[in-house]
């Protein structure tokens, strides 16, 4: 089970102002969901108070009923910049993971493990290689493989393609959705990203942030086996695409001048 609710959410640091104020919202076992605003709206923020890194000043975020107080094993996160050990090789990083969210496996299960999901996206061969010996692409890959491995209940992804170049996060971008849909286990995702064509290509429901707060919730109604050249030229593609594309442009206009936010 991995049902998140947001209640009354409120969250700020000493005696700072409000950087979320009053967040309520649910995200539906087995939905993927994307966070889209400006920077510093709040975001990367939100993505701490469900890992359970930070804890709401008011409200609560609850897990299938259960309030979060910390970080655990049925949440995973995946950061822009991959946190792979320099040290491990790509197969050693996995095993780590796996090991940490299972514990008692034995080496040779954890292996195994790391070996099949490496394999499923598509790294086999670099099982043994270093981060030092992959592209920034490939070693996003392996920080993917590593969350899927560990078996979470919920994938939290912090813009997880934002240093990547314009080809590898498409190809990025392609695996997740594939991971997503044809992965036995149906995972709860909440994804964050500035991009508007990318939170339409991978997401059920897009919540647009302003800051503290949530403006607008989107329901995506593509379906699953999206194809990216039949869907970025279709007219109700574009048609949300240029509504986000608004929803910034009017957000920006609003906050000129308006004191600095926090991520």
């Amino acid at each position: 089970m991995s049902d998140i609710k947001l209640e009354g959410l409120c969250f700020k640091y000493d005696d700072s102002d409000y950087i979320l104020d009053n967040l309520n919202l649910e995200i539906k076992e087995g939905e993927f969901v994307c966070f889209i605003g400006p920077s510093g709206c709040g975001k990367s923020t939100l993505l701490t108070l469900i890992e359970g890194l930070n804890k709401p000043t008011k409200g609560s975020v609850l897990i299938d009923g259960v309030p979060v107080t910390g970080p655990g094993g049925d949440r995973c996160v995946v950061f822009q910049h991959y946190s792979l050990f320099s040290w491990q090789t790509s197969k050693k990083n996995i095993t780590f993971g796996v090991k940490q969210a299972k514990k008692g496996i034995s080496s040779k299960e954890a292996d195994a493990i790391a070996l099949n999901y490496l394999a499923k996206v598509g790294l086999a061969e670099y099982a043994n290689k270093y981060p030092h010996q992959l592209s920034g692409g490939m070693q996003q890959r392996v920080a993917i493989a590593r969350a899927l491995a560990m078996d979470p209940d919920i994938l939290l992804m912090d813009e997880p393609f934002g240093a990547i170049d314009a080809k590898n996060r498409m190809q990025l971008q392609d695996l997740v959705l594939e991971l997503c849909e044809n992965e036995e286990k149906k995972r709860t995702v909440v994804f964050i990203t500035h991009d508007v064509e990318e939170a339409l290509y991978l997401a059920d429901r897009v919540i647009y942030m302003e800051p503290k707060r949530i403006k607008e919730e989107i329901p995506i109604d593509f379906g699953s086996g999206r194809v990216r050249a039949n869907l970025f030229g279709a007219p109700r593609f574009l048609q949300l695409r240029n509504h986000l594309i608004t929803l910034f442009y009017d957000n920006a206009d609003e906050n000129m001048g308006s004191e600095p936010v926090y991520l």
